[in-house]
């Protein structure tokens, strides 16, 4: 997916940053009167979506300022994926790098990670999705998690690659024992977002591959050996997980030790097959799927065997009224 990086210098104690705040403040002014769980289970928090997960919607890369006041604004948006790493913000001079908003290679942005969560904080419509993309970018958030946690009072999903994927994917840039471990120790509550690295899509001219029986097993004994407990999400891409739908199947089944879902995320141009992936969703129940794709991938989705039949039937009345019509002419 395209990821966007914001311009300008400016963060939350600035003019920028303080019009953000003001307009996105209002809304958690009444939110106070009494205590509320720290990162709650999205079926919780977002009650309209009735436990259908793919009915959540996300926004992509909300890596600056821009981005991040058009998702907090938004009615429809429920879900925030941005990306932290170590590097500066715009424009500033002698200063150390700090966990910001960006996605590599970028290594400034006009968001910083703290900024970022104040701002979620102050909003408090949406969830958060946090992808670290590196050890460092991981091990200097933890303070600022730690801080701030007890604010966190929406969704949060802490996402790392700790397992090297398809198709022959470069090995992972986190620790698998230092992220586990770490990400529980700073909120145990939040939801466990792991998953593998991959190569594929346009970028590398790969349409074919999918997660082998190898990469599903080790990933499961790396969370066994971490004993990890919390919820758990597996980040997979669209079009691999559809190229070997037993494989991922294999990986629910052999969950058993923690709640466990499903991500299915795609970037712009990944080649597709919308009816296996349809039917991989349908077989693992809409409850345990979160679906986070490109629109016009997912206006190709059929969650529900009714959805596929009232396509199908689409599809016939359209094939005979095109008979009729040539009938007639």
């Amino acid at each position: 997916m395209k990821r966007i990086l914001g311009h300008g210098s400016r963060g939350l104690g600035n003019t920028d940053g303080e019009k953000v705040a003001f307009r996105v403040s209002e809304a958690a002014m009444c939110n106070n009167n009494s205590p509320s769980p720290v990162a709650p289970d999205p079926t919780k928090f977002f009650p309209k979506i009735k436990g259908n997960l793919t009915k959540i919607v996300w926004a992509h890369a909300v890596n600056n300022l821009t981005e991040l006041e058009r998702a907090l604004s938004s009615e429809d948006i429920m879900m925030l994926e941005a990306d932290v790493v170590m590097g500066k913000l715009n424009n500033t001079i002698n200063q150390t790098d700090i966990p910001i908003m960006a996605h590599p290679p970028a290594i400034e942005s006009d968001l910083s990670l703290e900024n970022f969560l104040e701002l979620n904080i102050r909003n408090h419509t949406k969830g958060i999705k946090l992808d670290f993309k590196s050890n460092q970018a991981f091990e200097n958030s933890k303070p600022i998690l730690t801080k701030l946690r007890a604010n966190l009072t929406f969704p949060v999903f802490l996402n790392a690659d700790i397992i090297p994927g398809p198709v022959n994917a470069p090995n992972a840039s986190l620790n698998a024992k230092d992220f586990l471990k770490g990400a529980n120790g700073i909120i145990p509550d939040s939801i466990l977002s792991v998953g593998w690295t991959t190569r594929y899509g346009k970028e590398f001219g790969i349409t074919e591959g999918g997660y082998s029986l190898k990469q599903i097993q080790t990933m499961i004994d790396t969370l066994k050996e971490n004993q990890v407990t919390q919820p758990v999400t597996y980040p997979v891409r669209a079009g691999l997980v559809a190229n070997n739908i037993d494989a991922i199947k294999t990986l629910l089944k052999n969950t058993t030790f923690t709640n466990a879902t499903l991500t299915i995320w795609s970037s712009d141009g990944d080649s597709v097959n919308a009816a296996e992936l349809s039917k991989l969703i349908r077989d693992v129940g809409v409850d345990k799927v979160y679906v986070d794709v490109p629109e016009d991938l997912k206006n190709k989705l059929q969650f529900s065997a009714a959805s596929t039949m009232n396509a199908a039937m689409i599809n016939l009345a359209a094939s005979m009224a095109f008979l009729v019509l040539s009938r007639m002419l």
